[in-house]
C-alpha cells in the first residue's frame, strides 16, 4: 500500500503515470485550496474533515484510468456522456487508449469541484 503520492505513482501501471500526473496536475490548477491526502493508499482532494463529504481521486489500474467521487449523479451523468466509459457507482473509467475521452473527464472532475466550492 502506498503511503505517498510519489509512491502510489512508482506503483502505478506505466501506462497510467501520465494519466495521473496528468489529471493531479489539472486539480493542483483548478482547485489550488485543496491538498492531497492519502486514502486507502490513493492520493485524494478530500474536501472536508471526512470522505463522505466530497472528494475526487483518481487510480490506475492495469488497463484503464478512473476518476473517482461520491456525486454519484455526477458520475452516471458523464459514465453515459463520454464514449467509452464504464464504472461502478463511483467512478467513471476509461482504457489508456482513449485519449480523447480526457477533455469529458476533466469536465466531470470541474463539475465536482465546482459542487462542492472548490473550482478557481
Amino acid at each position: 500500500m502506498a503511503e505517498s503520492p510519489e509512491e502510489y505513482l512508482e506503483q502505478a501501471p506505466e501506462a497510467g503515470r501520465a494519466w495521473l500526473e496528468e489529471f493531479w496536475a489539472y486539480v493542483d490548477q483548478h482547485a489550488p485550496r485543496l491538498e492531497v491526502t492519502m486514502f486507502r493508499g490513493v492520493p485524494m482532494y478530500k474536501f472536508a474533515d471526512s470522505y463522505l463529504k466530497g472528494y475526487v481521486m483518481f487510480t490506475a489500474a492495469k488497463g484503464h484510468f478512473s476518476a473517482h467521487a461520491i456525486d454519484f449523479d455526477l458520475v452516471a451523468a458523464a459514465q453515459s456522456d463520454i464514449p467509452g466509459a464504464f464504472g461502478g457507482k463511483g467512478s467513471v473509467s476509461v482504457k489508456y487508449a482513449n485519449e480523447v475521452a480526457k477533455p469529458p473527464l476533466k469536465q466531470f472532475v470541474d463539475a465536482v469541484l465546482e459542487r462542492h466550492g472548490f473550482l478557481a
